[in-house]
């Protein structure tokens, strides 16, 4: 591209780089995004190489960036010192014009002499065309001392170190402080698409019992929605399917039911049923149940489906079917992330305890817990019994909590 400049990033354009960044990973390997808040964190860091953190500049507009920092790869008590790249952005307007590539090639020539590798973490299909290749070529491990695919090296030298890849604490972030970050910035929707539906954060699973019980269930869960094959048939249509409700929220406990939300610009019922025909003939499938309810305020229509896991185990997806751009697209998707954002850990886990001390057999909603513990404060089973009263489940209907 003859227009396109590469430089050193400016201070004065700091802000606006940042909304860049925002928008080209905005909902791409999560909902929403984090890489604005590690380029924050790496303008102030020691670890950062400032000769290598280029902007792209095309007609005299920012158009993207690239950072680099100081890595390890560590073997024992010996650290080696290597380069890690990223993040990598290029505005959403000015994307798949060879302004990435062109960012990606330039550092890597100037790297040279600088380190024995660049080692990033990253997508073989996509690096290798800049000569990246994987690190287990080298015996380079993650932290945890296990070959990692998407841990990508190229090198600058011809030795190479054996050892455990460490990108650096800069790139890592809590939830929390995104969240405190993303607030300083114009409120944008997130939202959790399908192929984001299995990614669960690399660690450890906690300890306390609740939490651990929730976390369990919805890794079983994760499972079950993978393999019941629901996810290939909307999306064979066209459809956008969103999780909503406690499998996304993370508040699972005691029932086995998925739910989601699948967006289609139609309602049209033999569609969904010939594209559905796989699942419904799984052996796994108990039954499939649908409600219409087209011509309602709601616009949607129901299908619930049974299905058995390995164990036998009964499990329900409820597959609410909405009418992309009705009112009641991503309504819930917002009370969902809503609920992420304003529940403090102790409120998670007194949420997850009043759901266990629930009896089986009394119906109640999950936004129900979520009122009654984040915006009334209830503590314990006979508190929220009572409140019960107070605020029937037909009134909850439009509740989702403050933010934080």
């Amino acid at each position: 591209m003859k227009d396109l400049i590469l430089r050193p990033e400016r201070p004065e354009q700091d802000r606006e780089m940042e909304e860049i960044v925002r928008d080209a990973f905005w909902d791409k390997f999560c909902p929403g995004c984090s890489e604005h808040l590690v380029v924050r964190n790496l303008r102030q860091s020691p670890a950062i190489v400032p000769e290598l953190c280029l902007a792209a500049e095309i007609g005299g507009r920012l158009a993207g960036g690239i950072w680099y920092a100081q890595g390890a790869i560590r073997s024992g008590r010996t650290h080696h010192p290597v380069l890690t790249m990223g993040p990598v952005c290029v505005s959403p307007e000015y994307q798949c014009r060879g302004v990435g590539s062109t960012l990606i090639e330039k550092t890597l020539s100037l790297a040279a002499g600088k380190s024995c590798a660049v080692i990033i973490y990253g997508d073989i299909g996509y690096y290798a065309r800049f000569g990246f290749r994987p690190a287990s070529d080298h015996g380079i491990t993650d932290a945890e001392g296990s070959f990692c695919p998407a841990i990508l090296i190229y090198p600058l030298a011809e030795e190479i170190p054996s050892g455990a890849f460490d990108e650096g604490s800069v790139y890592h972030v809590t939830p929390e402080a995104v969240r405190a970050f993303d607030k300083t910035f114009a409120p944008r929707r997130k939202h959790c698409h399908s192929q984001q539906l299995f990614f669960f954060p690399p660690e450890p699973p906690p300890e306390d019992p609740l939490l651990r019980a929730s976390w369990d269930l919805r890794q079983q869960a994760a499972g079950v929605l993978r393999d019941s094959g629901v996810l290939e048939a909307w999306e064979s249509l066209g459809a956008k399917v969103r999780s909503v409700g406690s499998f996304r929220n993370g508040l699972m406990m005691k029932h086995r039911d998925i739910d989601l939300h699948v967006y289609t610009p139609v309602l049209d019922v033999s569609s969904v049923l010939k594209a559905l025909t796989p699942v419904i003939a799984s052996p796994r499938t108990v039954s499939l149940d649908f409600v219409n309810g087209a011509e309602t305020d709601e616009c949607c229509l129901e299908w619930h489906l049974k299905l058995r896991d390995d164990s036998g185990e009964l499990w329900k997806i409820d597959m609410i079917q909405i009418l992309a751009g009705s009112k009641y697209d991503g309504v819930m998707e917002d009370v969902a992330e809503a609920v992420i954002d304003a529940a403090t850990p102790e409120m998670r886990k007194t949420i997850l305890a009043l759901k266990n001390a629930c009896p089986d057999d009394r119906p109640v909603c999950g936004v129900e817990f979520y009122k009654a513990v984040i915006s009334d404060g209830v503590t314990t089973w006979r508190e929220f019994l009572e409140r019960r009263k107070k605020d029937p489940p037909g009134a909850l209907m439009h509740w989702k909590p403050a933010l934080r």
